[in-house]
């Protein structure tokens, strides 16, 4: 049996344990909702995926919510690097950025300074059966707040993944009156008319989305471009993507099925595709 060791997390200049990784409750990260963050898993062996991305992502996050960070992007991906060295186990990691307003007994954030959390988990994947077979969704009227910003608040989210975990489904799917949006934690893809789709406006510009739209050789057009949620009843096939769920197949929509229920041909192709790019030296 192999001997996991407790991970070390980085909390505002130091590494802790689980028992440390505690901020103040008046951390307006906590009592306003006031924080950003983002989130990447690591490949073999302990490559965090796309870092500088992420954390370019973070900045503009911070940016879009008016959260000033005292810190450089190269500190950070140093801090980051040295909290994974920290993690001397060999599994891959789940790494997850937060930064707050720090502690304020105000509206305004705090004098000094921001908190900043690195958390390091072992990488924990989705059940094997998602890939094979699908995932189902449910759709939701929702737009997220500052669409581009990756923020803490996800009310939304958590409410409806509650909704959707009792239909058997994994996540809410966020649509508004002309578009299909996002998942609550992925970017959609769909084959519509012959045209693989993903949307352009109002949503999070998700680092697997990108990585995929650099990267992808197919059969057929890829184009960045807005659907509704009539077209997107037509499609052949859905699959979602992110950091955790790197390409996951939806063969469900609102417990009806998507191109017959089954995990689609260009699909697996993606699938495909960037799992080859993950394992490379190609990043």
């Amino acid at each position: 049996m192999s001997h996991h060791q407790e991970p070390i997390h980085f909390l505002n200049g130091r590494f802790v344990k689980e028992d440390g990784l505690t901020v103040s409750v008046r951390d307006i990260g906590f009592s306003r909702g006031y924080a950003v963050f983002d989130f990447l898993i690591s490949y073999p062996y302990h490559r965090p995926f796309m870092l500088s991305r992420h954390i370019d992502r973070l900045f503009a996050s911070a940016d879009l919510v008016g959260l000033a960070l005292p810190w450089s992007k190269a500190k950070i991906a140093e801090w980051v690097m040295r909290t994974m060295d920290a993690n001397k186990d060999p599994g891959e990691k789940a790494i997850k950025i937060i930064v707050s307003g720090g502690t304020s007994h105000s509206m305004l954030p705090s004098l000094d300074g921001p908190t900043i959390a690195i958390i390091i988990d072992p990488h924990r994947p989705f059940p094997r059966e998602y890939y094979e077979k699908g995932a189902g969704v449910i759709t939701v009227r929702h737009t997220r707040h500052i669409p581009r910003a990756k923020t803490n608040n996800y009310i939304e989210g958590v409410r409806q993944t509650q909704a959707a975990a009792k239909i058997g489904a994994i996540e809410p799917l966020y649509y508004d009156d002309s578009q299909i949006l996002e998942g609550s934690n992925s970017n959609i893809f769909a084959l519509i008319g012959g045209k693989l789709l993903t949307p352009k406006s109002n949503i999070l510009l998700g680092i697997t989305r990108s990585v995929l739209l650099d990267i992808l050789s197919l059969p057929v057009p890829i184009e960045v471009a807005d659907f509704s949620r009539d077209q997107l009843s037509e499609a052949k096939e859905v699959f979602f993507t992110g950091s955790n769920k790197e390409v996951m197949p939806i063969t469900k929509i609102d417990g009806e099925a998507v191109g017959g229920g089954r995990v689609g041909n260009i699909t697996k192709e993606v699938m495909r595709q960037f799992r080859e790019f993950t394992l490379s030296d190609a990043w």
